[in-house]
């Protein structure tokens, strides 16, 4: 047997030492505007100077520099009181433009008032990335990990200038994009923000490199997120099942469980669902409706092969397909409850079963031929529930340890939860 009960306490050993990878990301991040000085930074930079200040309108410039850095020029109209006031005390208005530019690492560069409208310009840095083909990548939409997360546009209205014999290749969700100019009234803060690529006016594979710009950095976030949510989750799932395989070869000379009261068991797991709305209150392990599909699911494959006939006409393909039948039965039934009980349905949680499923098959070739080859299901069956789960191109943020922990925990309860199904397959061979 290839697989041996080691690589649990390596997969083990992988998770201590790659949640150092994730622990920076556990920071909570201060949600922050695109443009702060358009809304609460230049409220709250008002309120520390003793004034009351109320934004009416505001507008917001940014010109890309080839260098990466980009100029802003943001322009808020106030209530006439405030804007007196800032008119007559240059030294206040640079002080507080100052205060509201901080949080974006700004350098003032000029403030003005005219009328009721205050205008700033300042520089913020590191705003875009060059990338090949002459492409600009512009980051700043995104969230910085650990740091601060995108949340609003803060602006009424905010255009982007790319810079002379550029123009805008991907744009923000619903902007206006004329050439080198990209306008939006709002902005969507879902997932880890948009990126926007300028690319070279005279580009004829402008599409094409905006799209490398775009995935370069998403190859290491996926590379780590792989690892931990797929390969680290699936290596405890087959070292579990392959540590159950090696102790139900030491005991199966002297076993006297028959392959109906192992069917008995698989019954017995489901029905335990069954029960959940009665012990709810004391063990949270699930949505209701989710518990009771699986349930569904393990009481049919547990009753179809405890079924001597089944048994007896029984070989690899055609338990697959038993457990093929159960799970597509539990999702069934899952899509049934959620729509009668719930505003949403979401097949997602009703995929959670289906490795507890495959582990039948994983124990069945384990006595007939080679573990590897259920147990290669099972675990690729693990990590499509997973990938469904996990966003795997996310950066992550504030719950990205506790999210790892739940997929290393998850692979672990569905081994102990698995291990009545894989003595059943595994029994099957008597």
């Amino acid at each position: 047997m290839a697989l041996r009960p080691t690589r649990v306490l390596v997969a083990a050993a992988l998770v201590v030492a790659l949640l150092g990878v994730a622990v920076p990301a556990a920071a909570s991040p201060r949600p922050v505007p695109v443009c702060s000085p358009c809304d609460r930074g230049f409220t709250d930079a008002a309120y520390a100077h003793g004034m009351d200040v109320e934004i009416e309108h505001s507008t917001a410039t940014m010109r890309v520099h080839r260098n990466g850095s980009a100029t802003w020029t943001v322009e808020n109209r106030l209530n006439d009181t405030a804007a007196a006031t800032l008119a007559r005390n240059d030294s206040l208005r640079r002080s507080l433009a100052r205060d509201a530019i901080a949080i974006h690492d700004g350098t003032l560069h000029s403030t003005s008032v005219s009328g009721d409208t205050v205008r700033m310009r300042y520089r913020t840095p590191d705003v875009a990335t060059d990338a090949p083909g002459g492409v600009l990548r512009v980051d700043y939409f995104r969230d910085d990990d650990g740091r601060l997360v995108r949340f609003g546009l803060g602006a009424d209205r905010l255009t982007l200038v790319a810079p002379p014999g550029m123009v805008v290749g991907d744009a923000l969700p619903g902007a206006d994009v004329s050439s080198r100019r990209m306008t939006v009234t709002s902005f969507d803060s879902s997932g880890d923000g948009p990126f926007v690529t300028l690319v070279p006016d005279d580009a004829a594979l402008a599409p094409l490199w905006s799209l490398v710009a775009v995935a370069l950095p998403l190859v290491p976030i996926v590379g780590r997120n792989v690892l931990l949510f797929l390969v680290v989750p699936g290596a405890v799932f087959a070292g579990g099942f392959a540590v159950l395989a090696r102790g139900a070869r030491a005991l199966d000379a002297d076993a006297t469980t028959t392959p109906d009261r192992r069917a008995l068991a698989v019954v017995g797991v489901g029905v335990l669902a069954f029960a959940y709305p009665l012990y709810a209150g004391t063990v949270v392990v699930g949505s209701e409706p989710s518990l009771l599909a699986g349930g569904v699911g393990a009481v049919a494959l547990g009753a179809l092969l405890s079924l001597p006939a089944v048994r007896d006409q029984l070989s690899e393909w055609r338990l697959a397909g038993l457990v093929a039948l159960a799970s597509a039965l539990a999702v069934a039934t899952g899509l049934l409850l959620q729509a009668s009980t719930l505003p949403d349905v979401n097949v997602v949680p009703l995929l959670l079963p289906l490795p507890v499923y495959a582990a039948t098959l994983a124990g069945y070739t384990a006595a007939h031929t080679s573990l590897r080859r259920g147990l290669t299901v099972a675990v690729g069956t693990l990590l499509v529930v997973l990938a469904t789960m996990f966003s795997i191109a996310s950066q992550g943020g504030t719950l990205y340890v506790l999210a790892v922990t739940l997929a290393v925990f998850g692979a672990l309860a569905a081994v102990v939860v698995g291990s009545p199904f894989f003595l059943l397959g595994y029994g099957l061979a008597d």
